[in-house]
């Protein structure tokens, strides 16, 4: 059997779950507005889910992620029955540039750009995910997001627009993310090797995004932090230079 190389030229990246903290400065923020109205009856984490669920459905069709963001807090608060103000849908859409990574993200990119290129394939504009990652003090390779692509994940534009500027080929290439549905789905379907960071140590889901049976979808790798990825990934180069794949 011929060997082949392990270690992709690019990896492209989710962003937000994957290297932000998505989930969780989303409910900080649904903390405090939630303190800010005295609501008692729901907590941040139910909001948030139900949050995250009204969004996946809202991107179906494009539109700028500060309006989806706008939008998608007004959905919710009606939704679940609490207060909110214009000036909220306005803060909500604004944080999105000063959300926190988690705390293994910035040495874990610098580590896998040594083996390869990290390129941020994101569901949001350019000025929010140029924003966030100077915030954060990440530094990527390229950045690909849906205002490029003009569609959010699942959708397959944004993934067929990184090939393209990339000049790579799917074999030449892996993908990354905690979010199964957004990630890795899409990625098998185009023939990715790809890689579920899965943070919040989910069960894998039965069920793809039209309710069909997901018989043919599996991650290639699964990790639960991206410095374990990182690891992995260097494990890979080793053997690729035992193959006489690098010099």
């Amino acid at each position: 059997m011929d060997k082949k190389r392990l270690v992709p030229k690019a990896i492209t990246f989710d962003v937000y779950g994957t290297l932000i903290d998505w989930e969780g400065n989303i409910q900080n923020f649904f903390a405090k507005l939630f303190e800010k109205y005295n609501v008692t009856h729901i907590t941040p984490y139910q909001a948030q889910q139900r949050w995250e669920i009204l969004q996946f459905d809202y991107i179906k069709e494009y539109r700028p992620y500060r309006q989806v963001l706008k939008d998608t807090l007004k959905m919710t608060a009606e939704d679940m029955g609490f207060p909110f103000s214009e000036e909220d849908q306005v803060e909500f859409s604004n944080s999105m540039s000063y959300w926190t990574a988690f705390p293994d993200t910035v040495e874990a990119i610098k580590k896998l750009r040594r083996y390869t290129k990290c390129v941020m394939l994101t569901n949001t504009d350019r000025d929010i995910i140029r924003a966030t990652l100077a915030n954060a003090g990440i530094e990527v390779d390229d950045i690909i997001c849906a205002e490029d692509a003009q569609c959010y994940k699942p959708h397959h534009g944004g993934f067929l627009l990184s090939q393209k500027k990339l000049g790579l080929t799917v074999d030449e290439m892996m993908h990354a993310g905690f979010g199964f549905k957004y990630d890795v789905i899409p990625g098998n379907e185009l023939g990715y090797r790809t890689i579920w960071v899965n943070r919040q140590g989910i069960v894998r889901p039965i069920e793809g995004i039209t309710g069909k049976q997901l018989e043919y979808c599996k991650e290639d790798i699964m990790t639960g932090d991206l410095m374990t990825l990182a690891y992995v990934i260097q494990g890979m180069h080793q053997t690729d230079i035992e193959n006489g794949f690098v010099d």
